[in-house]
């Protein structure tokens, strides 16, 4: 517990007035809540394209020009967090207020907090355990703490936002997610494990195996850009894990892991793509073989992971397929210019002159990746995790196209007409020029689905991912149609 009483720097919400706004908003459809005393504008719009330097620390001035600038005490905001969130749990609502600020005392009324903490975390039932607590760097001008809390009866996230040691948002989402309908969950089980890395960390995991005698084929799930857990979680939705148990209902055992950089804490200043994708994938297919039942083991990689897919079974040569979901093609600098153009454009919020503006500035951040334009301590964030010079240098050596062709395995690319991120027009038909003649190569088009399958009208939108609805079936059945193809053996595929 930290002591109360020690020293704190702090400097107040209202030195940040003219750059944020005190606001209230319940995210039903989320299943969780944003509370905060101060923080950033809520309107929707694309993500914002941020640069840190280990060098350079940016900050708003404090209240008194004259106090020294303190460092940030990472374990004691950790720390301050968990006391909080233990006041929270244990309903001791008028100590977890001792750790918040008057701003966010007159914004978020006692009374408020815990109506939405009955509504959302209550239901949840008896607390277990805390299975993560981390600080995560600074964010809109404050330090965030984030955690995540296994219930009786369900997951909880917390995000705090401090101005010193002072809470001044409070943001939490529950885990309201139920199976799709094709999910039969009386067929598989699931099993945690851990998988070991280059950077002496482990990545939490779960494999999910028919539940039967039988010796059946497995897959390994490989993530998009950005920091994410093993489900892929966003809002409410569980993309891996939605593909995890349709699969393993139609007799595909998966295995699906923890990012390393959501998992671990590492110098990401170092971090190359195979630190951060392939080497961890290598790893898992490793692990997922060491299942006696397990014969054949695919992979399968979404957006980013759908790039990298071919460089894994490149170096694998017991991977028996490659699945491709949404691979990205095009080179990142021009698709981070297409996909801000697209969002901009959504948003009705903005004047002609702010549109132009932000779109300067991802061209701007485009063309200092496209020439490697960044700092050996650098790190640049794409909206989903900070990454450096290394991860986008490497990025750039790696010729997926000819590496994706060059493989003598079966291959299957799966691509939503409604993706906005990865498109029909940008990525799929430079994967069509180059792989469309190859037998070994199957590409199917899907008129009504988004860059996570889901089903939908018009062009995607970023608000889509927020709402409930789950990966499409037909692209569950699709991909274990193909590996069941390429596991049958001739006998059988005749029958």
């Amino acid at each position: 517990m930290s002591d109360r009483n020690s020293p704190r720097s702090v400097s107040k919400c209202r030195s940040r007035s003219m750059k944020r706004r005190q606001y209230l908003v319940v995210l039903g459809v989320a299943g969780g809540a944003t509370l905060a005393g101060c923080s950033g504008n809520s309107d929707d719009g694309p993500a914002t394209n941020e640069t840190t330097d280990d060098n350079e620390t940016q900050s708003d001035p404090p209240d008194d020009e004259n106090a020294p600038q303190q460092d940030v005490d990472e374990s004691e905001l950790e720390a301050i967090t968990q006391d909080f969130l233990e006041a929270l749990v244990a309903e001791s609502f008028d100590e977890a207020y001792e750790y918040v600020s008057p701003e966010f005392s007159q914004s978020v009324p006692q009374d408020n907090l815990i109506q939405q903490w009955e509504s959302n975390i209550t239901p949840l039932g008896e607390f277990i355990q805390f299975t993560s607590l981390k600080y995560q760097g600074e964010e809109q001008g404050f330090d965030v703490v984030s955690a995540q809390a296994e219930f009786a009866d369900g997951r909880a996230e917390f995000s705090v936002q401090f101005d010193g040691q002072v809470i001044e948002g409070f943001f939490f989402n529950v885990d309201t997610w139920s199976p799709p309908a094709y999910v039969d969950e009386s067929v598989f089980t699931e099993a945690e494990l851990t998988l070991g890395t280059s950077s002496d960390c482990e990545l939490g995991a779960t494999v999910t195996i028919p539940d039967n005698n039988e010796s059946v084929p497995g897959v390994v799930l490989v993530h998009g850009s950005g920091d994410q857990g093993r489900d892929q979680q966003v809002g409410p939705n569980r993309t891996f894990k939605e593909i995890a148990w349709g699969l393993a209902t139609r007799g595909v055992a998966v295995l699906r892991y923890d990012q390393r950089p959501f998992a671990c804490d590492i110098d990401r200043t170092e971090a190359t793509v195979d630190d951060l994708i392939t080497d961890d994938a290598l790893t898992a297919l490793d692990r997922l073989r060491q299942y006696d039942r397990i014969e054949e083991t695919f992979v399968a990689g979404q957006s980013l992971g759908g790039r990298f897919a071919p460089r894994i079974a490149a170096q694998d040569d017991e991977v028996a397929g490659v699945i491709m979901l949404a691979p990205l093609a095009e080179p990142i600098a021009d698709a981070i210019v297409r996909q801000s153009e697209y969002q901009l454009e959504l948003n009705s919020n903005l004047t002609d002159e702010q549109r132009q503006a932000q779109l300067a500035q991802a061209e701007a951040l485009a063309e200092r990746l496209r020439t490697l334009d960044i700092g050996d301590d650098e790190l640049i964030n794409l909206g989903g995790g900070e990454r450096g010079k290394p991860f986008f240098r490497t990025l750039q050596e790696y010729d997926h196209v000819e590496t994706a062709a060059s493989l003598d395995i079966p291959r299957f690319i799966l691509q939503g007409e409604r993706d906005y991120l990865v498109t029909v027009e940008d990525d799929l038909a430079i994967w069509e020029e180059e792989l469309a003649g190859d037998p070994a190569v199957q590409i199917k088009r899907y008129e009504s689905l988004n860059h996570r399958f889901q089903p939908g009208q018009g062009m995607g939108r970023p608000a889509e991912w927020s709402e409930p609805n789950p990966v499409d079936k037909q692209v569950v059945v699709d991909i274990a149609a193909f590996i069941t193809e390429q596991t049958q053996t001739p006998s059988q595929s005749n029958d």
